[in-house]
């Protein structure tokens, strides 16, 4: 093993760079202390001995829903399950999977990355590897015939629209037992001084996400639901109410049993399921500034910021296929201009791979300017927020809406447009087919497939749904009408 102490991180990553030209190492990982390079599944084995049969568990639930994704199906092809894992490794499932990564500046990132120094004492390390030289290593070791069934193996993997990998630059190296009491790394001290200026945090945790990623948050968000359900469950003298338990009765609010909607048919909705492949380094990056005028005779900062978008993406339809940065200069002063960023960039990736028109985008993020004006849209004071979006949309209704993956969000809608876009048939065949409200038709079904015309409701989600979840700042924001299965009262 050969230590090489250098000043601070510049000078560490400098040096690794050198030795990578040099042919010496080609993958690196950072740390901020010399611990032992375990992975993840052996560090949490180590504090949960007993809790292996959960992790099964968990990993059997994600492996059964990874089946039923067509962006992830191929996932679950044995062929695959490197790159299986590379997805849970980012998401912090505990794997036998150890990241490393090709790129020095990366490695020197994750040896500095803490806002101020341990208090353990010691020294940051960059890890310096030569896979061909491990490779080597471990078929001379397992000449032994006792130690073959210790494998050690460097995995390079792409997997597509994972930009948290390849932002990383990641690669791993699959360990199935404590590997680093057979195998020294060289490595690079220094003492910690700060975090570089580059690579930025933004760049190694990317503020974009892609079409794979929001699909992931959604399962990991249903996921951590799950699990404090079971947790609840252990609490004694708790109640639990089934809501399967609960039924009703059809035939006192129809005519006849309500039938799927065609427009919700696996062909009509093809192109609502199809994502593209995109990589991280060609999609994000473009910034477009947008300057807002002021003045009396300047229109609304709202329909600037309409015309701006629509313009923008009429002129150069390609916009679509990247990940812009929409920076937006003189915006009105009671809009919160970071809350306003976030919405708008969240809002952009996460219509932008749908069939949404340019229209639809533009107003969705137009409407974000009243939205990030209004203090009251998240928290937890329902009154206030109810109040909030009136003064937005007058006869705004709060609703609940699940994607069959068991996701779930909240958003505002005005009720005349819900209710306009019912389905001709499904309110010609109500035993009493006037309704003053949505809150009524609610109140007979929360299927949207069996209930609403399904262009008109995407109409609405880019209008209001996608605005108001991204102003209430929704853990989970759901972009997609086509994956809905309930949509109901809050």
């Amino acid at each position: 093993m050969k230590t090489m102490r250098v000043a601070n991180v510049e000078e560490a990553v400098a040096l690794a760079n050198q030795l990578k030209q040099e042919g010496k190492y080609n993958w690196f990982r950072g740390q901020l202390r010399e611990w032992e390079p375990q992975s993840s599944l052996e560090r949490w084995l180590d504090k949960n001995p007993n809790a292996k049969p959960q992790l099964d568990a968990k990993l059997n639930r994600f492996f059964l829903w990874v089946k039923d994704q067509p962006q992830l199906a191929y996932l679950a092809d044995p062929e695959k399950v490197d790159e299986l894992f590379a997805v849970l490794q980012h998401y912090s499932f505990p794997t036998s999977y150890i990241d490393f990564s090709t790129e020095p500046a990366i490695a020197g990132f994750f040896a500095s990355d803490t806002a101020q120094p341990l208090e353990t004492p010691g020294d940051c390390v960059i890890y310096c590897l030569n896979t061909a030289a491990l490779v080597e290593y471990y078929g001379e070791l397992h000449r032994d015939s006792s130690l073959e069934a210790l494998i050690v193996e460097p995995v390079e993997v792409d997997v597509p629209n994972l930009w948290r990998l390849q932002s990383q630059r990641g690669c791993f190296l699959f360990a199935n037992y404590a590997w680093y009491q057979h195998y020294y790394m060289d490595r690079i001290i220094f003492p910690w001084s700060g975090v570089p200026a580059f690579p930025s945090r933004e760049r190694i945790y990317p503020v974009d996400k892609s079409s794979l990623e929001h699909l992931l948050d959604q399962y990991f968000f249903n996921e951590r639901r799950l699990e404090n359900q079971t947790f609840l469950r252990t609490i004694p003298n708790l109640v639990h109410i089934d809501m399967d338990e609960f039924s009703m009765d059809t035939e006192d609010y129809f005519i006849a049993p309500p039938t799927p909607i065609a427009q919700w048919s696996s062909d009509a909705l093809q192109a609502w399921s199809h994502a593209p492949i995109e990589h991280f380094d060609s999609t994000v990056g473009r910034r477009m500034p947008i300057p807002l005028r002021g003045g009396g005779a300047a229109p609304a900062a709202a329909y600037q910021v309409h015309q701006s978008i629509k313009n923008a993406l009429d002129w150069q339809p390609s916009l679509r296929a990247e990940a812009v940065e929409w920076h937006f200069t003189g915006l009105p002063d009671d809009v919160d201009e970071k809350h306003f960023g976030a919405s708008v960039r969240a809002a952009w990736n996460g219509m932008r791979n749908l069939p949404y028109t340019n229209e639809d985008i533009a107003a969705a993020m137009s409407a974000l300017v009243k939205l990030c004006s209004l203090s009251d849209c998240f928290g937890n004071d329902g009154a206030n927020a109810d109040r909030a979006f009136a003064s937005w949309v007058p006869d705004a209704v709060r609703l609940e809406f699940g994607h069959r993956d068991g996701s779930y969000s909240q958003a505002y809608c005005s009720d005349a447009n819900l209710l306009d876009a019912l389905d001709a048939g499904w309110t010609a065949n109500l035993r009493n087919p006037e309704l003053e409200s949505i809150v009524t038709a609610l109140c007979y079904m929360n299927d949207p497939r069996l209930m609403f015309d399904f262009k008109q409701l995407a109409w609405i989600f880019a209008r209001e749904v996608i605005p108001s979840q991204l102003a209430m700042k929704r853990p989970i924001v759901l972009f997609n009408p086509a994956n809905m299965d309930s949509f109901g009262l809050s």
